[in-house]
This record gives structure tokens, C-alpha cells and sequence, in this order.
């Protein structure tokens, strides 16, 4: 009887521990809609409450590493915006382990998961999913509330996911997530100088294309020109009259835009033409809408990537006449135009909703890429993050900064000199110098490593990459050099140099 007794204490106990690190299945994503190929890794999704009194809640997506997940690190994406989505751009247009193609989700060799458990947020409340039962709480939204709600929902999200606490923890996104990442990194360190608690083992930071300052990080005129997008004439007007940052502040922190600023950007604008900016290079998709309506869509900036027309000459008595001919057009060496339609379609599916756990009534939640009900504050695009950056790297922080070359917004140059003020601030000195890494054999682009001694020993601490030919989001027109980036980043690695 005794050892009956025990027996039952010993299978008691070790349900008791099954339970307490078992991920919930409650959230357990068992195959996505148009998911056509299985996979070895498990997938959830859900909210995380991230404020209890005012009922806000954060939606997540995760899906473990291809192999050996609990062993793995976890990377946490943060897109920017501010106010656009991690599940739409990062997850499935990106580095997620699926990518949209029309109503099929085709398997991504790239994913971030073949290195890392990976997990996308909706962040702040209002984009995609996520959520505020507080109306107020949409009015005016700020770095500061972002960076608190996110760290309240790594905490809440790892009493979901308990085996997952004691692994290596890296935070990763891009463009506005040039704030959001290291303010998050900030609040991180700090509880981890508190008492009886479990720290979390942050360490590094990895932005691509991020906005940091607004002096530098889009003062785009010099790279414009340089690419041929405007003439000399407008190159010097945004030299000494108007350029991007000025426009800035005055349209988001001073809230008034001059005579000046307005005259300078129209002759911009004009000569630019029908590209986007996010990549000067390529096309965007062209489906069943009109001309003109892509047309609207691009110059309201609805679209992130160009678009391809074929120029047709046109003889007709003698009179040369052309016009664009445009036709149906979705992939491009591989990458997929229509990539945000497809995904906006796709999250919109009421099956899709119920496959994620993002319903939250019985009809469909009209999601969409960036913002929806919120107003964010967009004052704090003035707040100046290079000083964070400097207090991050001082403390030991690893941090690496990429840039995909043909992004217009935020242009490599910019990140480039952020790179080298923060290396100064710190005392780094270059311990591998300015020049090519590799993909695949391939020049992939250039990098420069900075570093410091530690106990004898030179150790690279901060990282500057660019990647040739890709855009603003890098992983989605260049993911196999995105994945070598990663890679080596998460495995303490100089990029390859063959």
C-alpha cells in the first residue's frame, strides 16, 4: 500500500512538472489555413494581458525552432511604423516560417526558425489584433507605453511559456523599431537589477533599416540625388532650404509645414515620380486594380514596393504618342508584388482568425498592416535614440545595425553614421575593417565590426552591415542574406568573407 502511495505522489509530481513547463495548448496552432506542407516545429498564437485594469492585451504569434527548441535562443520582432505589424510584415512577408501567395502559404526556406525560437508581437495596442477594452488608451499612444506594455507582456508571456525563460533572449526588428528596441532593451536591463527576481538573459540587439534620429536617420537628399531620383537643382534645395528632417519636425513635432518645406518636397515629389522609396529598384505588385487606383495607392503611400509598366510607343499618323500599359504582374525574381495584398487578404479570413485564436466575437476582426484605431504620439519621432544606444553598448550589450542599400527612407549612409558616432561615444575601436561579406559566394555587401578588450581579449560588441540590392525590409527582398546576418549575429560570428 506504501509503495502504491508513492508511486502515485511520484506520478502526481511529475504531472505537476509536465504541466508547469508545458507550453498552452490552448494556443496551440495545430496547421494554418492553406498551410499545404507539414512541419517539424509547433506554432501558437493568442493575447498576452499586458495591463489588467484597463484590459489591454497584446497578440502574439510563435513558432519554435526547427529543431531542439528549448535549447534554442528567442528572438522576439518588433516592426515599427509606428504602429504596423510583426505578424504582417515580419511573420509572414519576412523571416516567419510561411509566406503569403494568394490564398496558399508557401514553406519560407529562410525562416529565422531554422536558428531560433521566433516571436512576433502586435505592438502597441490598436495594430493588427492587439487590443485596449480602454478607449482612451488609443487617443495618444507613446515610446514610453510601448516600451512598458511590451516588457509587461515578455514577463506574462513567459509564465505561458515557462521552458522557454532560462534561453538566451534577443530582441530584433527594423525601421521604427529603431526606438522601440532599444527602449524595450533599457527596461529589460533595468528589471534585471531587481531583487528575487529571474533575470531575462538579454543578449543582443539586431535592427535593420532602423529610425533612430531624426537629424540623421532620414536626411535622404544626399542618397537621392545619388540615385539619380532628383536632379541637382533639387539636390541643392534640400541642402540649404528644406530636407527630409526639417520636414519632419515641422510636420510632427512643430505642427505646421512652411511655404518653404512644402515647395522644396513638391519639386521632390515631381521628380521622383511613380517609385517607392522603400526600394528604388523594384516593382510592385500589379493586379486586377486600374492604373490609376495603383497609382493612388503608391502616392498615398498605402504600398511599399514599385511597380513594373512596360512603355509602349505608339505611331498614329505620324504622331508619337505613349502611355503605360500595365499588366498583371506579381512575382519578380521570386519575390511576391503582392505580397501585402495577399496577407492583408489572408488575415482577414474568418478561418484564419479562429486558426490563430484572434477572434474575438463570433464575426471577423477587420485587421489591417499598420495602426488601425491608434493615434500614437508622433512627436516622439524627435527623441533622439543614439544616447540609448551608447548606454546599451557601455553596458555590454551586443548590438548589431543593417541596412538594405536601396531603401530611400531610412538609407544605409544614415545608419552608417549613427554606427560610427555610438563607436566613438563608446571608446570602440574597428576590429574588422570596412568591407564585403558574403552570401552563397556572392558579394552580399559591406560591414564594419567595432569592438573593445575585455580581460586581454578583443571582442566585437557593435556591428555595421549593409546588404546589396535589398529594401527597407530586408528579409522580404533579400532573405537569404537576412538569414546569414542573423545567423551570425546569433551565433557570436564575423559575417563570412568567402
Amino acid at each position: 500500500m506504501l509503495i502504491e502511495v508513492v508511486q502515485l505522489g511520484i506520478v502526481f509530481s511529475l504531472l505537476i512538472v509536465h504541466n508547469a513547463i508545458a507550453a498552452p495548448e490552448s494556443d496551440l496552432v495545430n496547421k494554418l489555413p492553406g498551410q499545404t506542407q507539414t512541419v517539424s516545429f509547433k506554432q501558437y498564437s493568442g493575447f498576452i494581458t499586458t495591463d489588467e485594469g484597463n484590459g489591454r492585451a497584446l497578440f502574439y504569434y510563435f513558432v519554435e525552432a526547427q529543431t531542439n527548441a528549448t535549447s534554442k535562443p528567442l528572438a522576439l520582432w518588433l516592426n515599427g511604423g509606428p504602429g504596423c505589424s510583426s505578424l504582417g510584415y515580419g511573420a509572414f512577408e519576412e523571416n516567419g516560417p510561411f509566406r503569403t501567395n494568394g490564398n496558399v502559404l508557401e514553406k519560407n526556406k529562410f525562416s529565422w526558425n531554422t536558428e531560433t525560437n521566433m516571436l512576433y508581437v502586435e505592438s502597441p495596442i490598436g495594430v493588427g489584433f492587439s487590443y485596449s477594452n480602454t478607449s482612451s488608451d488609443y487617443n495618444l499612444f507613446n515610446d514610453t507605453l510601448t516600451a512598458q506594455d511590451n516588457l509587461a507582456f515578455l514577463l506574462n508571456w513567459f509564465k505561458k511559456f515557462p521552458e522557454f525563460r532560462d534561453v538566451d533572449f534577443y530582441i530584433t526588428g527594423e525601421s521604427y523599431g529603431g526606438h522601440y528596441i532599444p527602449q524595450l532593451a533599457t527596461l529589460v536591463l533595468d528589471y534585471n537589477k531587481k531583487p528575487n527576481i529571474t533575470p531575462i538573459k538579454l543578449k543582443g540587439l539586431l535592427m535593420g533599416n532602423p529610425y533612430f534620429d531624426i537629424e540623421i536617420s532620414i536626411n535622404n537628399g544626399e542618397f537621392q540625388w545619388s540615385h539619380g531620383l532628383i536632379s541637382d537643382e533639387t539636390y541643392q534645395l534640400t541642402q540649404t532650404v528644406c530636407n527630409n528632417s526639417r520636414l519632419w519636425v515641422e510636420e510632427f513635432i512643430t505642427g505646421g509645414v512652411s511655404d518653404a518645406c512644402n515647395n522644396v518636397f513638391s519639386k521632390v515629389d515631381g521628380e521622383i515620380g511613380d517609385v517607392d522609396v522603400y526600394d528604388v529598384t523594384l516593382g510592385v505588385c500589379l493586379g486586377n486594380e486600374s492604373y490609376d487606383t495603383q497609382m493612388s495607392k503608391l502616392q498615398k503611400g498605402y504600398m511599399r514596393h514599385w511597380f513594373n509598366h512596360i512603355l509602349i510607343i505608339v505611331v498614329v499618323i505620324g504622331q508619337i504618342q505613349s502611355k503605360f500599359v500595365v499588366k498583371n504582374v506579381k512575382k519578380v525574381d521570386g519575390i511576391n508584388l503582392c505580397a501585402d495584398d495577399d496577407t492583408s487578404s489572408y488575415l482577414n479570413k474568418k478561418e484564419v482568425q479562429e486558426a490563430l485564436h484572434a477572434s474575438r466575437s463570433n464575426g471577423t476582426y477587420p485587421w489591417s498592416f499598420c495602426s488601425g484605431r491608434l493615434a500614437y504620439d508622433e512627436s516622439n519621432r524627435g527623441i533622439n535614440i543614439i544616447p540609448v544606444l551608447t548606454e546599451l553598448l557601455n553596458s555590454g550589450l551586443p548590438i548589431m545595425l543593417f541596412s538594405g542599400d536601396q531603401d530611400a527612407v531610412v538609407p544605409f549612409t544614415a545608419t552608417r553614421t549613427i554606427a560610427n558616432i555610438v563607436a566613438k561615444q563608446s571608446k570602440l575601436f574597428t576590429l574588422i575593417p570596412y568591407g564585403t561579406w558574403y552570401d552563397s559566394h556572392q558579394v552580399a555587401g559591406w560591414s564594419q565590426a567595432y569592438g573593445h578588450t575585455v580581460n586581454g581579449k578583443n571582442q566585437t560588441i557593435l556591428t555595421f552591415a549593409t546588404v546589396r540590392g535589398a529594401a527597407h525590409e530586408v528579409p522580404y527582398t533579400s532573405p537569404s542574406q537576412a538569414l546569414t546576418l542573423f545567423r551570425a549575429f546569433i551565433g557570436g560570428l564575423p559575417l563570412p568573407i568567402r
